[in-house]
């Protein structure tokens, strides 16, 4: 699936609409444990803020909150898997859904930044919604779990055989694997 292209942008708060929207996709504020948060939007304007910046967390400017809470809160939510129906949602926009394209970059950004510590499962989703800019790396250098299950079945049948194989052919098929894992110095270190 490929989604429409996103085009980068500079950063800005959001509006009462990008929010409201936002707010829908997100978990409810009452009844989780622990302290509840004391502005949710501004939380989602600082992990926008550096999502947008590409800075480090220490950079994020006080008008946005502590940088620990905005950046607690983004791991909460790619952990219960909000993060990943916010992108979803922007995969299946179409032109017509303007709030959606307005808050597309920021969203890729987002996901982006929190792409170290998300399951691998989260990690496929991202790459198979075709999103590129939420992807830590080129979409090669990801698992490909495809090619790994096609590959083991192709083993498993010449390992039936393994006497009338020709030479280099389980290497060949080593190498295949290795491919299909991914390369994860380019994605896991960025």
């Amino acid at each position: 699936m490929t989604s429409l292209p996103i085009d980068p942008h500079p950063f800005r708060p959001l509006t009462d609409e990008e929010y409201s929207l936002l707010a829908r996709s997100l978990p409810p504020e009452k009844g989780v444990r622990g302290r509840p948060p004391q502005d949710r939007r501004r939380t989602l304007d600082a992990i926008f803020w550096v999502a947008c910046s590409r800075g480090p967390w220490k950079a994020l400017p006080r008008d946005y909150g502590r940088a620990d809470t905005a950046s607690r809160a983004l791991r909460r939510w790619a952990a219960s898997g909000h993060l990943d129906l916010l992108l979803t949602h922007v995969a299946n926009r179409t032109r017509a859904d303007a709030l959606w394209q307005a808050l597309a970059w920021r969203i890729a950004r987002a996901w982006r930044r929190v792409s170290r510590v998300v399951r691998l499962s989260q990690l496929l989703l991202a790459k198979r919604l075709g999103v590129l800019e939420a992807l830590p790396a080129h979409p090669r250098f990801l698992p490909d779990p495809d090619l790994s299950k096609a590959i083991q079945s192709q083993v498993v049948e010449a390992l039936k055989t393994a006497w009338d194989q020709p030479p280099g052919v389980f290497s060949g098929f080593a190498r295949l694997i290795s491919i299909a894992g991914g390369r994860m110095r380019y994605w896991r270190l960025r």
